[in-house]
């Protein structure tokens, strides 16, 4: 959405309660200084509508929204709007947003330079609506009972929020058993008549004599209105006046929508004395979602059994070999074996892809799942969305339940296991949760699936030091051992590294570790190994596999606030280097030295050229920066840019060279201190990882999705870390900088609300009164334009 934001001119396009206000409320955070317009009745005066938009613009303005801008439409103000449209190029950025298509000679006068939002892009995922039921009515909604919401409404916001508005007067326990009795309710009358008002009526009428069709297909449509009244119907639905959603290619317009129409429909035939001579008989409709399940799967591609060989390598942990497999899947498999494999390539890539865009994927493919009454990836698709949007453990804990009574062990295991996996990324995994999902997947007979999840049990376990680590490594083994599950010894040797005192554990693991896990097929192992080796004593450059010490010059990189690279202490000019393959040498920086397999590289830089084109891009790629980046010895063939086994990596010496690892090893100093109740060491080291974060991860590199995961990351750690340590300098009692570390916080994330209450909390304690209520009144504005207030 915020790269669609970007374009000079941007047309939002969707119905009463769809979220336009609140889009236009955060256009600030997203596009810098905004000023917004209202295109009231009372603005159909040409010039007064030219000297509004005008003065808007002014004073170093980078964004003017027009609300309302549809009530132009027919009155004089329209040509003073297409006017200002024509001269945009000397205009700040232009959002105009309107409830029904804006009059084509405006839009005609935007050229090529527009771009346009309608009402699919603005509903809701089933995760906001989980979290939009905690603001409103106090407690999150189900993921299962979201899910069901999203499906009757379409992610309609305003829907969701009376429904919200209405549980605030239910008992906790009886809140989606309310929520499903109003479901099937008249709850919406109004917003849906509000929205309705706003139509031509000839669209409405035109809706009401489809409401009984599940989707609105152009021949189902022709059929109740002739082709001309379709044609004219799918292009109000198309242009964003109608809210509705797009599942398996098809407009879905939202059943409580539906039954509405079709209510209004029958009083009317009843009121004119007869329904039926009203409208012509509505003929049979499409078929149902069910009969789309029902349907023959289309036959796979008649190349060996991609789907076996896909499951058999993710098994092994091989998920680098896994990947193409899967794409050919998705691909050529049938229905059922493509939403899987998507399923799977989202889990997959979720470290490297915007956490919205992954959502937002996985929102979709839950609605298709549902549809075609796929219910075991559906459930999965309700917790991997519960565990990536962070929402609290009893979400995922709600679905697994729910599997549980319906005896679904396999979906209750895989739930269970992508939480696992996410949280493992995330260094908040416990043995415990581990041991749980393990004994889910044995019970189950995937006692492979079950050895990974004793590792990575064992490996939480050493990561934090727990006496319990020696006794989980041996029982980790054992089940590694008796499975034959060999990849997961990748994740164990890493936690015998982690706990030296178990007998047997050489200190030649370390040395191994990355080497053993790129064999495998592990793309990378999760950040709790980072953390905990960096709290270990930092290793010499011999500690690194292949590493060339005595003749690599000394690299530093750095990526906070863009991409530097220095070679014993000069900045490399690489300007001369490809665009190509400097994202390369970026991409490198971003994982601090750490090896990164060639396919995964070549798969994310280009995926679009296919498996051998995109291997022999990068080895195109690593032969150019290998010339243009200094050498030891103009006789030497040692690089920078280092091959080991099939991973590359950037010749870093020592973490602290890289700012990103410096910063990670600098939180990791301070949670030690923390756990040790060191309040000097926490605040020394998390004052100096913030001495580190001096702007967002390689800006450069804009909205790419390998980048946008880690930037977001570091942005909330960074925050999250201003926040603790304005507490801390409180507490020390330094309350000036308390304030200007608070500040900080919500300079560097202005949405993060443990980052406002820090700052409202240390104003007021350090006695500012004034300057807490501003704080507070900043806090307030924010979550306005969040929409949770």
């Amino acid at each position: 959405m915020v790269t669609r934001l970007q374009a000079r001119l941007v047309f939002v396009v969707a119905p009463a309660g769809a979220g336009k206000s609140t889009l236009i409320g955060r256009l600030e955070s997203a596009l810098g200084r905004t000023s917004v317009v209202s295109a009231t009745t009372a603005q159909e005066d040409p010039d007064r509508l030219r000297s509004a938009i005008e003065g808007a613009a002014a004073d170093g303005v980078e964004t003017v929204a027009v609300d309302d801008a549809g009530c132009v439409a027919g009155t004089p103000a329209e040509a003073a709007l297409e006017r200002v449209l024509g001269s945009a190029q000397r205009m700040p950025r232009l959002v105009l947003a309107s409830r029904l298509p804006l009059p084509s000679s405006i839009v005609h006068a935007a050229a090529e330079r527009s771009t346009t939002i309608t009402a699919p892009e603005l509903g809701l995922r089933i995760d906001e609506i989980s979290l939009l039921f905690g603001e409103v009515a106090g407690r999150p909604l189900g993921l299962g009972c979201a899910s069901r919401v999203a499906q009757e409404t379409a992610g309609w916001p305003a829907l969701i929020e009376l429904l919200a508005r209405r549980a605030r007067r239910v008992d906790p326990d009886a809140v989606e058993s309310m929520v499903e009795a109003d479901l099937a309710s008249d709850f919406a009358a109004g917003c849906l008549e509000t929205a309705l008002e706003a139509l031509p009526s000839e669209v409405r009428h035109a809706l009401e004599r489809t409401s009984e069709l599940p989707r609105l297909d152009f021949t189902a449509c022709a059929r109740v209105l002739g082709a001309t009244g379709a044609g004219r119907l799918l292009g109000a639905v198309d242009s964003g006046s109608v809210m509705h959603e797009v599942v398996l290619g098809h407009r879905v317009v939202p059943p409580v929508l539906r039954r509405h129409l079709g209510e209004c429909r029958t009083l009317e035939g009843a009121t004119s004395g007869s329904a039926a001579a009203s409208s012509p008989p509505v003929m049979s409709p499409t078929p149902s979602p069910a009969d789309v399940a029902n349907a023959p799967d289309r036959a796979p591609a008649p190349v060996g059994d991609p789907v076996g060989a896909a499951i058999a390598r993710l098994r092994r942990g091989d998920i680098v070999g896994a990947i193409p497999l899967l794409r050919r899947i998705v691909d050529g498999g049938t229905p059922a074996q493509a939403r899987s494999a998507r399923l799977a390539l989202l889990v997959i890539r979720e470290p490297l892809t915007p956490r919205d865009t992954t959502l937002d994927a996985l929102a979709a493919l839950e609605r298709e799942c549902v549809e075609a009454a796929d219910a075991l990836p559906a459930r999965v698709c309700q917790g991997a969305i519960a565990a990536i949007a962070g929402l609290p453990s009893s979400a995922v804990r709600g679905i697994v339940d729910s599997c549980d009574t319906e005896q679904q062990a396999l979906a209750a295991a895989s739930v269970a296991g992508v939480d696992l996996v996410v949280r493992l990324r995330r260094g908040q995994v416990t043995s415990a949760r581990a041991a749980a999902v393990a004994d889910r997947f044995d019970r189950i007979g995937y006692a492979d699936v079950a050895a990974w999840a004793r590792s990575c049990g064992a490996l939480a376990a050493a990561a934090s030091g727990s006496e319990q680590a020696r006794e989980l490594i041996v029982r980790a083994d054992g089940s590694v051992r008796s499975s034959g599950a060999d990849g997961a010894r990748a994740v164990l040797e890493v936690a015998q590294s982690l706990a030296p005192d178990r007998p047997g554990a050489g200190s030649g693991t370390r040395t191994t570790w990355r080497r053993r896990a790129l064999e495998t097929g592990l793309p990378r192992l999760p950040s709790l190994v980072t953390d905990a080796f960096a709290r270990q004593p930092h290793g010499t450059p011999s500690d690194w596999p292949g590493t060339t010490a005595s003749r690599l010059p000394r690299l530093t990189v750095e990526c906070f606030g863009g991409f530097h690279l220095r070679a014993d202490g000069t900045e490399i000019d690489l300007r001369t280097v490809r665009p190509q393959a400097r994202a390369l040498l970026r991409m490198l920086a971003l994982n601090s030295g750490a090896p990164v397999h060639r396919e995964l590289i070549a798969g994310i830089l280009w995926g679009d050229l296919g498996t051998e084109s995109a291997v022999h891009a990068l080895h195109v790629s690593v032969s150019s920066l290998r010339r243009a980046l200094p050498r030891p010895r103009a006789d030497d063939d040692s690089s920078i840019v280092e091959r080991v086994g099939e991973a590359y990596r950037l010749g870093v010496l020592d973490r602290r060279d890289c700012d990103l690892a410096d910063f990670d090893d600098h939180l990791a100093d301070a949670a030690a201190a923390k756990r040790r109740g060191d309040a000097e060491s926490t605040a020394h080291g998390l004052r100096s990882a913030l001495d580190r974060y001096t702007g967002e991860v390689l800006p450069e590199d804009g909205p790419a999705e390998w980048v946008t995961g880690a930037r977001e990351r570091y942005r909330l750690r960074a925050s999250e870390a201003a926040a603790s340590l304005a507490h801390l300098e409180l507490r020390l009692g330094s309350a000036r900088t308390a304030v200007a570390t608070a500040t900080r916080a919500v300079d560097i994330n202005p949405w993060l609300d443990e980052a406002w209450r820090t700052l409202v909390e240390v104003q007021r304690r350090s006695g500012d009164v004034l300057a807490a209520e501003r704080a507070a009144e900043g806090y307030r504005r924010m979550r306005v334009e969040l929409g949770v207030d």
